[in-house]
């Protein structure tokens, strides 16, 4: 039998437009026309879905008949084999897919013409949510998938001396408060009711009795058992030791395990690179800094320091925990006959996950335990880790030149800047306003009187833009940059200004749009993806949109908070923002239009170093208050 897919194709929701020829008002789903959505939901839909975008729209709108499930901003489908197949063959094709398939308990984008592979989204990316318990729509006959009737259950239980576990599944959300009453938990992450106990209680026996008496052929109580002996039998019969956790649900068998975790400590199986390009040679030792989610294709990665080298993030192919053997050196590579292209590194895989955003999401000292008995919510819980200690670099005293970070550190010593209270630091604020004057026209292939309000720049590349304008030529100035093109900003008295997202960079940016029909006009700003989606994982640039002093530094305290692996107090917030722009780790942009927008690096070894460096000189301290 076929197996079945749930497909998430990213959509914007519904909206009436008129179709083209007919000029008749329908109700049609919109989608970014830079991926591969419409073309994926036409090629599976056939016949019963149409594209009625008109020739100047910004977007692409779809129409389908039958039923549909959208579920935070994606239709979801229920796909076969040759379904999925023929939705990858359409994906391949576009920069970016906008698909995405549930398998193994995650999301996967299909394969695009930059990524070869399934790979996870990162961040906001792609769905976050588990479509287990919706139902989809089979795009062959248009109809939602029937729901599960009955209810039966299922126990696991590894050890007979310890309480099994059922888990409740089939049609129970009609009956969710009568589980709830009665003593059953629901677990967020296999969207399923769960119940501990020697037996189950009659009140849950009662409600799958019924289920079985309305279908005959259901049997009163359907109990499968996950486990065919217990853990001492496996033990007697395998000949070695099990570690058992007792209390916990019974893992999935979806991925392997992991082989190293936080502080443990690691060598170099083979030559290795660097980030910055620097060698590690083969048996290099190092300790692991940081986990990461695992990749479908390259497996788990973590954060090693290597010892008088530095941290980078490696694949766990490239790292083992058994000591080099003195005298033997060991290189990598591949045999490629005479004529063919090399394969790429790992170093070079590496690079470009992350030059493409597809880098795993960073778990720090996250665990991925399962669900304990007396948990309420029983996804994830927290696995305590041993102190781990940061050791300063010492300011040389050789005469040696003090690097940008030293000298920052000798600045905030010997030139004591003012401190940020942090009461007024974290004091809440509904809105702050943005600043916004006129500064000119932009302009791409076409003039039609959109105005910018604003906008800044960083290496080049446009991180915000404020404009506004008739809706249409608006959504044409959104459209230039939104495929990379360069669009102009003409101001009445200077020269022109090029904004633009980089060459070859579509889609990089996030829209914030207001439209006034009355007035016919519209509003729009875009933020840069690096402005609204900051990458923690590796070393990259965010923005901070700078109202006041105190909210810069407060959003500056949060940034370095998620990216270094050390507490980050309030009493430090003054030293980070000051310190942080004498080390040109925050510096302003260039802006106009009342724009204040500040860039930030975010690079976890040099605001380390900072912190310790502050830390050693005194110039901060670790609170001494509980």
């Amino acid at each position: 039998m076929a197996e079945q897919h749930i497909l998430a194709v990213h959509t914007y929701g519904s909206q009436r437009v008129k179709q083209p020829g007919t000029n008749q008002m329908v109700s049609a789903y919109k989608i970014g026309y830079t991926s591969a959505a419409c073309e994926t939901l036409l090629a599976l839909y056939g016949a019963k879905a149409r594209d009625v975008s008109s020739p100047h729209a910004s977007y692409r709108y779809v129409q389908i008949d039958g039923d549909t499930a959208v579920r935070h901003g994606y239709l979801l489908l229920h796909v076969s084999d040759d379904e999925l197949a023929r939705a990858e063959a359409v994906t391949r094709r576009y920069h970016r897919a906008a698909v995405f398939v549930w398998r193994d308990n995650k999301w996967l984008e299909l394969p695009n013409n930059r990524d070869d592979a399934y790979v996870e989204p990162v961040g906001r990316s792609g769905p976050s949510f588990n479509p287990s318990g919706f139902r989809p729509v089979a795009p062959a006959t248009g109809e939602k998938e029937a729901a599960v009737e009955g209810i039966h259950a299922e126990k696991s239980q590894r050890d007979p001396n310890q309480k099994p576990w059922y888990w409740i599944l089939g049609d129970t959300y009609p009956q969710r408060e009568t589980l709830k009453r009665h003593g059953a938990r629901f677990s967020s992450k296999r969207r399923a009711w769960y119940f501990v106990g020697w037996e189950l209680p009659d009140g849950i026996k009662r409600l799958i009795t019924a289920y079985a008496t309305t279908e005959p052929e259901a049997p009163a109580i359907q109990v499968e058992e996950n486990a065919p002996c217990s853990d001492d039998e496996a033990a007697a019969i395998l000949g070695v030791p099990l570690k058992s956790n007792l209390s916990a649900e019974p893992p999935q068998p979806d991925e392997p395990p992991r082989l190293f975790q936080i502080g443990q400590t690691v060598y170099a199986r083979h030559e290795l690179e660097t980030p910055d390009g620097k060698a590690v040679p083969t048996g290099t030792r190092g300790t692991i800094s940081r986990l990461y989610n695992r990749n479908a294709q390259h497996g788990w990665s973590y954060d090693v320091d290597f010892v008088n080298i530095g941290t980078g993030w490696y694949f766990e192919r490239e790292l083992t925990d058994l000591e080099p053997i003195p005298g033997i050196r060991i290189t990598y590579g591949a045999v490629v006959p005479p004529g063919a292209v090399s394969p790429p590194t790992d170093a070079d895989l590496k690079r470009a996950l992350m030059e493409s955003g597809h880098q795993p999401e960073a778990l720090a000292d996250k665990s991925l335990s399962a669900e304990p008995e007396t948990a309420s919510e029983p996804d994830t819980s927290e696995e305590s880790q041993p102190i781990r200690i940061f050791k300063p670099q010492p300011l040389p005293t050789d005469g040696t030149p003090l690097d940008e970070v030293q000298t920052a550190i000798v600045q905030a010593k010997t030139q004591p800047t003012p401190v940020l209270h942090p009461a007024v630091v974290s004091q809440k604020r509904i809105l702050s306003a943005v600043g916004q004057s006129y500064v000119g026209e932009l302009t791409g292939s076409i003039t039609g009187n959109v105005y910018c309000f604003g906008y800044a720049i960083h290496d080049g590349i446009c991180v915000f833009v404020n404009m506004g304008g008739p809706r249409m030529a608006v959504e044409a100035i959104r459209a230039k940059l939104s495929k990379g093109d360069i669009v102009n900003c003409t101001p009445w008295d200077a020269p022109a200004v090029e904004l633009t997202a980089g060459e070859g960079n579509s889609g990089m940016f996030h829209d914030y749009m207001q439209n006034i029909p009355e007035a016919k006009f519209t509003s729009l700003i875009l933020c840069h993806d690096l402005l609204v989606n900051p990458n923690y994982g590796g070393k990259s640039t965010t923005f901070i949109l700078r109202t006041d002093e105190a909210q810069a530094a407060a959003k500056l305290k949060h940034h370095v908070t998620e990216l270094v692996k050390v507490p980050v107090f309030d009493d430090w917030i003054g030293y980070l923002y000051h310190a942080g722009q004498s080390a040109m780790l925050v510096r302003p942009t260039r802006s106009a239009g009342s724009i204040d927008l500040l860039s930030v690096t975010l690079d976890v070894d040099a605001w380390t170093r900072l912190i310790t460096g502050g830390i050693e000189q005194g110039v901060i301290a670790l609170p001494t208050h509980s």
